[in-house]
């Protein structure tokens, strides 16, 4: 197990003892189950040629929050590329969309021999992370099993 915060990070009461307010602070254990649930560099989708070929070869998905383009490609591990250009808004906001599907995929990890594309919509911002976590496995669970 690995702790995310040192004791020395928390502070001691005059007698010694841990303040018990942690002084806003939360420490979290995490175990190493958690740790491989990570989104991992094989997991990304980066080179453009990859994309084109998503694009080009894979099965388009509209759907309200976004629009998925599925490649099956028999690898044991699913990837996955983000499309969010400025067109989408701004910086915090094509940042936050990236977050908020990066966390989707990486808990969910429906997808493993797929190369998946995601191009956000706007929607998605004022979308809560449950509605749309729904949204993608309902859409990807159904077309991963054609």
């Amino acid at each position: 197990m690995a702790a995310w915060c040192s004791s020395a990070a928390v502070p001691r009461a005059a007698s010694g003892s841990r303040l018990a307010a942690n002084s806003g602070r939360r420490c979290r254990t995490v175990s190493t189950s958690t740790l491989s649930a990570r989104f991992r560099p094989p997991e990304h989708i980066r080179r453009r040629e990859d994309f084109q070929r998503v694009y080009n070869e894979g099965r388009r998905i509209a759907g309200r929050y976004g629009t998925y383009f599925l490649l099956p490609t028999g690898s044991p591990i699913g990837r996955l590329g983000i499309a969010a250009t400025k067109k989408f808004g701004p910086a915090v906001s094509r940042n936050r969309a990236k977050r908020l599907i990066r966390d989707v995929f990486r808990r969910n990890k429906i997808a493993p021999g797929f190369d998946l594309v995601v191009i956000p919509k706007r929607a998605l911002l004022e979308a809560g992370l449950s509605a749309f976590e729904a949204e993608f496995c309902r859409l990807l669970e159904r077309r991963s099993r054609r």
